[in-house]
């Protein structure tokens, strides 16, 4: 058997991977079969799999802000997507070797025919928005899929009240235009735009335009926190006051949609229920609450390439063991672990968010992790040639035994968060096993005490002995000088001695 017929197998399985991990990773639609008539235009953005357009054309609104129309390929086909829709765009901004991923609002009418129109605010550190207002006329785009946000229908409510800041009017706009096209929906609604210059009202003609032609239908107010002299808009934000004005008649069967920069929402969603009992809802499309967060891509993608060098890592190694060819060996093993990685954290990230809403207990987090190791290492499994059983029942326990494992950890470093942590190195000297001891300054300082103290006492007996010495040679001295004086004294007197 050649290289080549024994690689083919595991070529197709790398592929049928590589194809489950993009449907796994971008496609969080649920599947429907669509019967459609041949007549019908085609839907851009009705099926699975990534949507490529080519920039038309490009509009500046103000010095942050630009209009970007996208064509279709085919200029009978309409988007297909259902009013309250983001897009996920796939941006590559230069310096990053991952791409951003970040939600859009089309603003044209999702029902209109060969083109598609964005309204994109560019931010200081915005790398997604950079990127976009980069692009040239004729420049491509990716869109990955299309994320639904509330599923707006026709007269569920008899009063919606919209209030928007800044970028966040292009969710808002889209529902406003989608109602006031429908004749059979008669919702009224009142809009409340604030921006921080006259210039950051977007979208102010449209806007204008259906305040005079649905008088009865769509009334609005502005708010400026920074006008020029003498403007017509009234000055401030959005608080409690101009809210008070703009909610007028019955709160029964009213529903209020914010949208805007993150502190705005918080402040005005609240507990998510007004006093008077009007239910509100945020509907932005970068909106953690309607949409999925665009970081869970990213931090997916993050935890597959790690998973994918660990496999890579065991690959080569298990391949020069036992593989005649451990280079394919180790990219089939990388392969395999980064899909298992990313399809994890996507599905527990998602089922974290959407159905426990970022407030699961431990336990909860450990039977999601449970269940999405066993749906991702089971799928992942069976596409690499290997049984599903066994693969589900292996990977539920890794989720399980590893996310408690996690929570233990987790649990133990809070316990010890306030608790003073000595030095490593400080730890293993107080150690009884360890000879050495670690000594603080008041411990030097109080052997250093003893230690002078202990000199001190026997530089005073080495005194106590010289003394000693001293007066020993002084007696003995003195001693043989009255033993020599007597000598003499005697002779003197002896005659005989003479």
């Amino acid at each position: 058997m050649t290289l080549i017929q024994r690689t083919i197998p595991r070529v197709v399985k790398v592929a049928g991977v590589a194809g489950f991990a993009g449907l796994g990773i971008y496609c969080t639609k649920q599947f429907s079969t669509v019967f459609a008539e041949s007549n019908e235009p085609k839907a851009v953005f009705s099926g699975l799999g990534f949507t490529t357009l080519r920039l038309q054309s490009t509009e500046t609104v103000n010095h942050n802000t630009k209009r970007l129309v996208f064509e279709y390929p085919d200029k009978t086909a309409r988007s297909g997507l259902p009013l309250t829709s983001a897009l996920l765009a796939i941006t590559h901004p230069e310096g990053r070797w991952l791409p951003v991923v970040r939600p859009y609002t089309p603003i044209s009418d999702l029902d209109e025919s060969g083109h598609l129109e964005l309204l994109v605010k560019k931010y200081p550190e915005g790398k997604g928005s950079g990127y976009l207002h980069s692009l040239k006329p004729g420049d491509s785009l990716r869109f990955a899929t299309s994320l639904k946000g509330y599923q707006w229908k026709a007269n569920e409510f008899s009063h919606v009240y919209l209030l928007a800041g800044g970028a966040g009017i292009t969710p808002i706009y889209q529902l406003i235009r989608g109602v006031l096209k429908n004749p059979q929906d008669r919702t009224k609604m009142t809009l409340v735009f604030g921006v921080n210059s006259e210039e950051d009202l977007l979208l102010k003609e449209e806007l204008d335009r259906y305040a005079t032609e649905f008088p009865d239908r769509f009334d609005y107010r502005y708010t400026v926190s920074h006008p020029k002299e003498d403007s017509p808009y009234g000055k401030g934000y959005i608080n409690e006051e101009l809210l008070r004005s703009a909610f007028k008649g019955p709160t029964q069967n009213t529903k209020v949609f914010v949208c805007g920069p993150p502190a705005m929402e918080d402040s005005l969603v609240g507990s998510k229920r007004s006093p008077e009992g009007t239910v509100t809802a945020k509907m932005s499309g970068q909106n953690k609450s309607l949409y999925p967060e665009p970081n869970v891509l990213v931090s997916s993608l993050k935890v597959g390439a790690v998973s994918g060098s660990a496999g890579l890592v065991y690959g080569g190694i298990s391949g020069v063991i036992r593989s005649p060819h451990p280079v394919i060996h180790s990219i089939s093993c990388g392969i395999h672990w980064a899909v298992c990685g990313t399809s994890f954290w996507w599905l527990r990230s998602n089922i974290l968010k959407h159905h426990y809403e970022d407030k699961s207990t431990p336990q909860q987090r450990a039977y999601v992790s449970a269940l999405s190791g066993g749906v991702a290492g089971g799928a992942v499994t069976r596409l690499m040639g290997g049984r599903l059983v066994p693969g589900l029942v292996v990977f539920s326990l890794l989720g399980y035994v590893g996310q408690r494992s996690y929570n233990a950890i987790d649990a133990w470093q809070m316990e010890n968060a306030n608790t003073h942590s000595k030095p490593f190195l400080q730890r293993m000297a107080d150690s009884k096993w360890i000879p050495l001891k670690s000594l603080s300054d008041d411990d030097y300082r109080g052997i250093l005490g003893e230690k002078l103290l202990s000199i001190e006492a026997e530089i005073a007996l080495l005194d106590e002995k010289i003394e000693e010495l001293e007066k020993l040679k002084t007696t003995t001295t003195t001693t043989t000088t009255t033993t020599t004086t007597t000598g003499q004294e005697s002779a003197k007197s002896d005659p005989a001695a003479k």
